[in-house]
């Protein structure tokens, strides 16, 4: 005769039909069982961002970040929206989704920080894409207005 515990594992057990038990749990206990995984290698490193008006700002950045998290940074410092800065590094325009060191950012490299109206915070949260012509139109008009005086400060 076959015992419960061998039947259930040759899978000839009364109710049985569903194979073999599932292995039993890993040991309990303080650090039994854990596997230790190693930090990844991020590095931390400082460079420089500069604004069209001269305006230079140090950005302390982690080789993991993305440059969304730099412009973040920079957004931070200046008091405005992150959506409204872009960052280029020599004549690249650097993409939000990538990482700062694939983009080409190390220790000591120098940002150029380009400024966009408040507008393309609107533009960004609602995802649009709007044609460049209109963008420009707005711009215009805005100036236009503030030419005559005729524009109330947004809080």
């Amino acid at each position: 005769e076959v015992g419960a515990a061998e039947a259930a594992r040759d899978g000839k057990g009364k109710g049985n039909g569903k194979g073999y038990l599932p292995p039993a749990p890993p040991p309990k206990g303080k650090g039994k069982g854990k596997e230790i995984k190693e930090a990844p290698n991020i590095v931390t490193f400082k460079c420089m961002a500069h604004k069209l008006d001269g305006t230079e700002l140090e950005l302390t950045l982690h080789s993991n970040w993305n440059v969304d998290m730099a412009r973040n940074q920079v957004g931070s410092q200046l008091g405005i929206n992150a959506h409204r800065i872009k960052l280029i590094l020599g004549d690249d325009v650097l993409e939000p989704q990538v990482c700062v060191t694939t983009a080409g950012v190390e220790e000591g490299s120098v940002l150029s920080i380009v400024i966009f109206p408040p507008i393309y915070v609107n533009i960004a949260e609602h995802r649009l894409k709007v044609p460049d012509e209109v963008i420009s139109a707005k711009m215009e008009f805005h100036d236009a207005l503030e030419g005559l005086g005729r524009l109330r400060p947004t809080v």
